[in-house]
C-alpha cells in the first residue's frame, strides 16, 4: 500500500502544479502587456505618419494651386505684351 499516493502527497502535488501555471500565465501577461503597448505606439506612429501625409497633400495643393495662379497670370502679362507688339 505503500504505492499507493496518499493524498496529502497527491494535494501537494496538484498545488505545485498550480503554483506552475500561475507563473506561467504570470509571465504570457506579462508578454501581452508588453505586445499591448508595442501596438499602441505602433498605431500611435501610424496616426502621426497619416497625419503627416495629409499635410503634405494639402500643402502639395496650395503650392499647385499658386502655381497655376501664377501661370495664369503670366499668360496674361504675356498675351498682353504681345498685343502692344
Amino acid at each position: 500500500m505503500t504505492d499507493i499516493p496518499s493524498l496529502e502527497q497527491r494535494l501537494d502535488r496538484l498545488e505545485h502544479g498550480q503554483a506552475r501555471v500561475l507563473a506561467s500565465l504570470a509571465a504570457i501577461e506579462g508578454r501581452i502587456e508588453i505586445l499591448h503597448q508595442e501596438f499602441q505606439r505602433t498605431a500611435t506612429t501610424v496616426s502621426r505618419f497619416s497625419l503627416a501625409q495629409e499635410s503634405a497633400k494639402l500643402a502639395s495643393q496650395r503650392l499647385e494651386g499658386f502655381v497655376s495662379d501664377v501661370r495664369g497670370q503670366l499668360s496674361k502679362i504675356e498675351a498682353a505684351l504681345d498685343s502692344k507688339k
